[in-house]
């Protein structure tokens, strides 16, 4: 298990060291951080210096804090996400071991199998709340474990409202959705359950332990925030979010359609299914990591607002599920799998991309020099070669990590990473900042806030009239936009996000079209 968290460690600082920051989130929340270092204000926070209720303080906290020791850097803030990340991995190891503590091996093997899934990866590295939340729900479902024993006192329902606590912190109320299950059905997966009435009080002094801890953050930012802010944190960013109309809403068969990736690559050999359905079904343990990981599944896709990511929490229940199905001799010699069939198809793509057999439009047009992009395609297909050609669980696990690794060979290979560069527009903004800045012709999500270490506000005029009105009170100022928003051709382009920006001076600001 060690070799395995030092290799998962070096997969998540690659995709670091070569993937720029995504716009718009991991660009906003490095943003939401840097106004919170500026300002000093712990409780409240700020995107473009307008008050931000989307999201707890946690990675704001967390980032800071790092912050304190190492100095303001992308790269430092960016440790938050991947260290929750390798924290999971080693939760997800030791667990194995509680639930199934004969079956020799198993800790190792929940941690190799989280480790490359893909998706699991990829996201782990990302500046996000989801890593935070799935150490929340791992805690949470541990301490559950243990109250099943039928051996737990009161401490391991502490220890449960501790992890809600967490998990709010981490991310709000949207913890309860990956336990709330797990819990109201101790008594169906639990070896010992407990009495009703004592669940009962247990889950009541969770949930004071949590709101008592929350509370501390939580009291002290509604008394001092405006009525918007509380109707925001309060009910926009949660309630609202399960009616819909907000951002991300999805149909209800999102997730279910997106499990066949979910899951790349243990789910991807047919061999596998009999011993998965074993371990299910084979014990309490196995009906806890099913409720946990498909009450997951069920509750996010009837909740209107959806992204792959919210299942991260849930990861570790299937790395558990497969972990058991590859024990006690189920499966052994060399797997017969599907995986390396999409690196192979991943191969064949790129290549047709280098003929020119597949034109080029959105991200695809990125994909150049031609050369690096058949050296890519060669890449995946030694992967596919060597995840074939390993035995055990190291070939799918050969196949996870390299899908991986072969995405990170083509950002770094190609016009993709300079796509998704934000340091060119960034330095002009830093330069013109003392004059003043206005956004226009596009929504502003303060992706550049932090890259340009700005310590102002981004002016976005909603109308021609208020935009001539700021290039009037703003003389030395710089506008920027969507080329073209202008009959005045810009003083300068780049390109970010697949946006052509424009840049033009105040001064020359006639009227927008």
């Amino acid at each position: 298990m060690p070799l395995t968290l030092v290799v998962f460690a070096l997969l998540l600082g690659l995709q670091l060291l070569v993937r720029p920051l995504l716009p718009i989130d991991e660009t906003r929340y490095l943003s939401v951080a840097w106004e919170m270092y500026q300002s000093g204000d712990i409780a409240h926070l700020t995107r473009n210096l307008d008050p931000y209720s989307h999201k707890p303080p946690l990675l704001f906290w967390l980032i800071n804090l790092v912050w304190l020791v190492t100095g303001v850097s992308e790269f430092a803030g960016r440790l938050i996400g991947p260290a929750f990340a390798l924290g999971a991995v080693a939760l997800t190891a030791g667990l194995a071991r509680v639930l199934w503590p004969a079956d020799r091996g198993i800790g190792r093997r929940a941690a190799l199998i989280l480790a490359s899934f893909s998706v699991f990866a990829i996201y782990g590295s990302a500046t996000m709340f989801d890593a935070m939340l799935a150490v929340a729900v791992l805690a949470g479902i541990w301490s559950l474990w243990r109250i099943g024993l039928g051996e737990a006192g009161g401490w391991d329902w502490v220890v449960f409202g501790l992890s809600l606590a967490l998990g709010t912190y981490a991310k709000g109320p949207v913890i309860l959705v990956h336990l709330a299950v797990p819990l109201l059905t101790m008594r169906f997966w639990a070896p010992n359950p407990p009495a009703l009435r004592h669940i009962a009080r247990g889950t009541g002094l969770a949930l004071l332990v949590a709101l008592v801890l929350v509370a501390l953050w939580l009291v002290p930012t509604l008394l001092t925030a405006t009525p918007e802010f509380r109707e925001e944190l309060l009910w926009t960013q949660s309630a609202a979010r399960v009616a819909g109309g907000l951002a991300h809403d999805r149909p209800i068969w999102f997730l279910a359609v997106l499990l066949p990736i979910l899951l790349f690559p243990w789910a991807w050999s047919i061999r596998v299914w009999p011993a998965f359905a074993a371990a299910v079904g084979g014990d309490g343990a196995g009906r806890l990591c099913l409720i946990w990981a498909a009450s997951g599944l069920v509750l996010f896709s009837l909740i209107s607002g959806k992204q792959v990511h919210y299942l991260l929490p849930e990861f570790p229940a299937a790395a558990l599920l497969f972990a058991r199905a590859f024990g006690e001799g189920r499966l052994a010699g060399r797997i017969p799998q599907f995986a390396p069939a999409l690196l192979i198809l991943l191969g064949i793509g790129l290549l047709a991309v280098a003929a020119g057999i597949i034109a080029p439009s959105g991200d695809i047009a990125l994909l150049l020099p031609r050369i690096a992009v058949v050296a890519v395609a060669l890449l995946a297909f030694a992967v596919a070669v060597i995840s074939w050609a390993t035995p055990g669980i190291g070939g799918p696990a050969v196949a996870g990590m390299g899908l991986v690794i072969v995405l990170h060979a083509l950002i770094a290979g190609t016009g993709l990473r300079q796509g998704y560069e934000g340091g060119p527009i960034a330095a002009r903004l830093s330069a013109a900042e003392a004059g003043g800045l206005a956004l226009t012709g596009m929504p502003y999500n303060a992706e550049f806030n932090f890259m340009a270490r700005l310590t102002g506000k981004v002016a976005t005029p909603g109308t021609p009239e208020e935009l001539a009105a700021w290039a009037k009170d703003h003389p030395q100022g710089l506008i920027f936009g969507p080329n073209g928003s202008f009959d005045a051709p810009p003083e300068a382009t780049e390109r970010y996000n697949r946006v052509e920006y424009g840049f033009w001076p105040a001064s020359a600001l006639t009227s927008p079209e």
